[in-house]
């Protein structure tokens, strides 16, 4: 697993957004009180979003479904 970057979610806590290098998922983690803030700051702004959001993209990218794939109601 690699960082890739971080989010603010809405009730202000910060999540690293790791990315497995094997298989492409990605897992969101909460910072912990001995990470480095500077450094999970320093990664890439990302979006905050939610795994259920995630596997919405993967299974649209996997199908090979873009704006249809909306029109069943998942997104």
């Amino acid at each position: 697993m690699e960082p890739i970057g971080s989010f603010q979610r809405p009730n202000g806590e910060y999540a690293l957004v790791h990315r497995c290098l094997g298989c492409d998922i990605e897992r969101f983690n909460r910072i912990a009180a001995d990470d480095d803030f500077d450094l999970v700051l320093a990664l890439p702004a990302l979006p905050p979003r939610t795994g259920r959001e995630v596997k919405a993209e993967r299974w649209e990218a996997e199908l090979g479904l873009g704006e249809e794939f909306e029109d069943y109601g998942v997104a």
